[in-house]
């Protein structure tokens, strides 16, 4: 009996063990907040970054049909493959969040100490759906935004790398910050070059 009580209360405290950002898929590191991440050697840590944001409206004419035009609310960005919704205003008369797989979406590594790595966990489109408003002609005005979604995994050494120059900061319990660098692709298109720095802790 004693045994089973002790087990349960294991298992009940893991349970209520507090989940650090970062440590897991479900609470990640937000990329665009924090140039530096902190974890303990060894542990994997996980970031999300959303990509080519937009902001579009469309416009249709009752439910059956739509005009086949959009126009972005956003200037400057360079043109990009159409993301899986051909049909937003159809979509967003069931549901306010869409997503879809983006299988082309791949990494490449430029630099990275020895034991550290970073890996596609996810990457998805996404669309937000704003209102469906009736204009003064009849037509159905919509606006969404879009973006692409990503999450990485970064695979951190259990012991700092030897003779690797890093940058300490002012933490005592600090082993060292190490830079990586990668660039992410869509197809044959560049999209973006990170560049992140890790600060490795003997614990938390």
């Amino acid at each position: 009996m004693r045994r089973g009580f002790v087990a349960v209360l294991a298992i009940w405290l893991a349970a209520c063990a507090p989940t650090y950002l970062g440590s897991t898929p479900q609470h990640p590191y937000s990329l665009e907040d924090f140039p530096v991440f902190t974890s303990p050697a060894g542990a994997p840590l996980y970031g999300r970054q959303r990509y080519e944001e937009r902001r579009w409206t469309d416009i249709a004419r009752g439910p059956s049909w739509s005009l086949g035009f959009s126009i972005t609310l956003e200037f400057g960005f360079p043109p990009r493959p159409p993301v899986p919704f051909p049909d937003p205003v159809e979509r967003c008369r069931w549901a306010t969040q869409h997503e879809q797989p983006a299988p082309l979406v791949r990494l490449v590594l430029l630099e990275a100490p020895p034991g550290f790595g970073v890996g596609l966990e996810q990457a998805s489109y996404r669309l937000h759906c704003g209102r469906l408003e009736q204009d003064s002609r009849g037509f159905e005005v919509l606006r969404y935004t879009t973006w692409l979604q990503v999450l990485y995994r970064f695979d951190l050494p259990a012991v700092p790398p030897q003779g690797v120059r890093v940058a300490h900061t002012r933490y005592a319990s600090n082993l060292g910050t190490y830079r990586l660098r990668w660039q992410l692709w869509e197809g044959d298109r560049l999209l973006a070059e990170e560049d992140r720095r890790f600060t490795l802790t003997a614990g938390r």
